[in-house]
């Protein structure tokens, strides 16, 4: 019986092959994405799952409030912090600080004799107490985790980077062995850990351990904080976090008193959950973050392109049932029953869900190389087979029921009689269009959302490209001198030899030293204005510069003259925000006043005013800023090309000659200034990516399914065609009479996503201080494509059968 049932479903697929062939890519495009997605958020939600007793690890995190009530997050904790914890805190098991620390070079001594081998690169350690390796489980190939860290002068490596530093040794032979940082930090390697095997927040920048120095523990101010420095806390079985921080904030709170008082803000510490480290981006130093919002997103985009294939399969179903009506007249008079019915319809429905996801293991590869970009490292590194599996069969259940119990459902209602008299025009399955019409609709108003939204993202990208951001960043290149190459002495001023040497260079339109305008990096300090007996404290935004600077990037000048030049800041050149933060009517009152630095007193005259310029893109307000001169703080060059792009070739290869002649054997890396600015907008130039990507499957996914019912609905009514055109009807006219009714539930659609589509592009722009206004022609342009899209999957079948000769249609009659 149930090989007679798989050879007839077999031949009724094979037999309306192009319908499978519909179901089949549309739910393997669905299915592709889900379990793309299924993936993405099944890893990262299994981030710090297996480490031993989580539940009991926290990060001390800080939070603080300014004058204003505005809140926010930090990482970083002040040092004194952690000799309170250990000593002056009850309900903690384990105290772990972890500050990070870089050195420039690392030399390796291979052996007795030999020239030791040096990695010329920035490299990062975990400065930490032995207990660390109580609170995160390793597997040791080398050493005893109980002595691995008791001397100042040890070390601990991960396997792949005591493979980096010997690549010739086993881990055992590694012990030992004798690293040079910066050529005078000496350490001995003292054991070799695995890395950890599985998702968690430890791995990504723990590679080198060593013992934290009684200086870090002990030295340090109350209210100085660095995101290098974290603290992890394993509190005793049974203890209320909330108790630990409380004790902790007694201590914030009395040591902080003064500083609270004087510049009117508080901050105060907390206790993060190890199991919500990872979604917790505002505390996301030394470790990569996740999204929850952008995974609830995913879900739901993954939802939709499930839920649309879905449909699709209903429609095509639904509407095929007057051409299977008497199959099922014939199985109901042979003893069928209606349970039989259902379960044959959704055994159906299973096998092309069978099908579908054969076909989307080859979508989900080419998908997963495609947006490889998009996916998080090591994601494909991470297999559950458990879940995979419990995945696999719930998604196939749930298809195969959602697309398959509604046709089952109408095929029990079809009556046996009016079959057998060859009434098959009114069975159920025809006239049962309006909720065929309403999931046309349906799947419709998903994609007008999504073409709506692909056009304002496009456009409000474009806006943040093309705004004038108050300097002129074209055929401008930017050359960063690395912390290791200036901070050592024998390079000392060698900036100053370059620049120069670059101004002799002909054809250069300009050089200057100086911070980026606009940047990711951001150093800020607090100034005071005092106006009579009043104090007016504001942060400023510090941008270090040559005189050269302002000129060079058509800064205006509204007010005053330029500072002068200055071994350190001396004079000071204020934005018209910071202008209006200090109380000045005009920015020619603010000509000659003085800055006070609250720290120690020292008094900056401002003398001068620039126009605003964008610091921290679009997204951010325009913050009060100073452009002042510091010598020691000049290491990014700054140098305007020619006007003519061929030139501009040559003009650097001419730069890097300089660059050799001075800097002997540091690699010349420079970089584009606009092209650096787009690499701001990265993760909106992502988002637009992904949300084009959704928009081309949702509207490829709905065409599927317009173009099979647009394919039945010319075959149903073959004969009406007919009878027009013997009447004289033209092809045109009926081309019309077919498309008409798709297009009305189009229109409909665009109708209802219209104001669904504004409401959700108003709250993604929301986060853009300066946007684009979304305009009512953003909606008719989405429209009209949504319209001609429907039209031309529509209009190729419609003229097929307008074209066809009515004599074949109505011979038999």
């Amino acid at each position: 019986m149930m090989n007679n049932t798989f050879k007839t479903t077999l031949r009724h697929l094979w037999r309306n092959r192009l319908f499978t062939a519909l179901n089949v890519v549309g739910l393997a495009i669905g299915i592709s994405a889900c379990w793309i997605i299924f993936r993405m958020v099944d890893y990262e939600y299994s981030f710090d799952k297996q480490l031993p007793a989580a539940e009991q690890i926290f990060q001390l995190v800080s939070k603080s409030r300014d004058k204003d009530g505005r809140e926010g997050g930090f990482a970083g904790i002040e040092k004194p912090v952690v000799n309170v914890l250990r000593h002056d805190i009850s309900g903690t098991e384990l105290v772990i600080p972890m500050f990070y620390r870089y050195y420039n070079t690392v030399s390796v001594q291979a052996g007795q004799g030999q020239t030791p081998t040096v990695f010329d690169r920035s490299t990062e350690q975990v400065t930490t107490l032995p207990s660390y390796f109580d609170l995160i489980t390793y597997r040791w190939l080398a050493g005893d985790k109980k002595t691995a860290l008791n001397a100042p002068d040890q070390v601990v490596l991960t396997e792949k980077k005591a493979r980096e530093y010997f690549p010739d040794l086993t881990p055992d032979q590694v012990l030992g062995k004798t690293l040079i940082y910066d050529d005078t930090l000496h350490k001995q390697v003292s054991g070799v850990v695995a890395a950890l095997d599985y998702p968690n927040s430890f791995n990504r920048n723990n590679t080198e351990f060593m013992r934290i120095s009684e200086a870090d523990l002990n030295e340090g101010p109350w209210g100085g904080m660095s995101s290098n420095d974290l603290v992890f806390v394993k509190a005793l079985p049974h203890t209320d976090p909330q108790d630990i921080v409380d004790q902790v904030n007694v201590f914030c709170r009395k040591f902080n008193a003064e500083q609270f008082a004087k510049y009117h803000y508080e901050h105060w510490y907390e206790l993060l959950p190890l199991s919500e480290r990872h979604f917790a981006t505002n505390y996301g130093a030394q470790t990569r973050t996740a999204n929850k919002n952008v995974l609830y997103g995913l879900m739901a985009v993954g939802a939709f392109l499930l839920a649309l294939a879905c449909i699709n399969y209903i429609n095509l179903s639904t509407a095929l049932l007057p051409q299977r009506a008497r199959e099922i007249g014939i199985r109901k008079t042979l003893g069928s029953t209606a349970g039989a019915l259902i379960r044959y319809f959704i055994g159906e429905t299973f096998m092309v869900t069978l099908l579908a996801l054969a076909l989307s293991f080859l979508l989900t590869f080419l998908a997963s190389r495609l947006f490889s970009a998009f996916l998080p490292e090591g994601m494909f590194d991470y297999v559950d087979y458990g879940s995979m599996l419990l995945f696999t069969l719930l998604l196939v259940a749930v298809i195969s029921l959602l697309s398959g119990l509604y046709p089952a459902f109408l095929s029990t209602r079809i009556s046996t009689v009016n079959v057998l008299k060859g009434q098959t025009k009114n069975v159920v399955g025809r006239n049962r269009l309006s909720l065929r019409k309403g999931l046309i609709v349906s799947q419709f108003l998903v994609a007008q959302v999504f073409i709506v939204s692909a056009v304002i993202m496009g456009q409000q990208l474009r806006y943040t490209l093309n705004k004038d951001l108050g300097f002129n960043k074209e055929a401008v290149i930017t050359v960063d001198v690395p912390y290791k190459v200036f901070n050592r002495p024998e390079n000392k001023n060698k900036e100053f030899v370059l620049l120069n040497e670059l101004k002799r260079l002909p054809g250069l339109a300009g050089v200057a030293l100086g911070d980026r305008p606009m940047d990711n990096r951001m150093v800020s300090n607090l100034y005071s204005y005092f106006r009579d007996t009043v104090e007016i404290q504001q942060a400023l935004h510090m941008k270090i510069a040559d005189t050269a600077y302002i000129g060079l990037y058509g800064m205006e000048l509204i007010a005053g003259r330029n500072f002068r030049p200055s071994d350190t800041i001396n004079e000071m050149v204020i934005n018209k925000k910071a202008v209006a933060a200090y109380g000045f009517s005009s920015p020619e009152e603010a000509i000659g006043k003085l800055l006070v630095l609250p720290s120690n007193g020292n008094t900056y005259p401002i003398v001068g005013v620039v126009d605003d310029f964008h610091q921290m893109g679009l997204r951010a307000a325009i913050p009060p800023a100073v452009i002042t001169s510091a010598k020691n703080r000049l290491h990014t060059f700054n140098i305007k090309l020619p006007k003519e792009p061929a030139q501009w070739q040559g003009a650097i290869g001419a730069i890097e000659k300089e660059w050799d002649d001075v800097y002997a054997g540091i690699p010349f890396e420079y970089r584009f200034y606009d092209k650096f600015i787009e690499e701001y907008y990265e993760d909106d130039r992502n988002t637009q990516t992904l949300v084009r990507a959704a928009t081309g499957i949702t509207i490829f996914i709905s065409c599927l399914g317009l173009f099979g019912l647009a394919t039945l609905m010319a075959f149903q009514r073959s004969k009406e065609i007919g009878i027009r055109k013997v009447l004289g009807a033209t092809v045109s006219g009926i081309v019309g009479l077919l498309s008409k009714d798709f297009v009305k539930l189009v229109l409909l659609a665009v109708l209802i996503a219209t104001p669904i589509a504004w409401w959700m592009m108003n709250k993604w722009l929301a986060d853009f201080v300066y946007r684009i206004d979304i305009r009512w022609w953003m909606f008719a342009l989405a429209g009209v494509g949504a319209v001609a899209i429907a039209l031309a999957t529509v209009s190729w079948q419609a003229i097929r059968a307008a074209a066809a000769n009515p004599v074949d249609s109505l011979r038999d009659e």
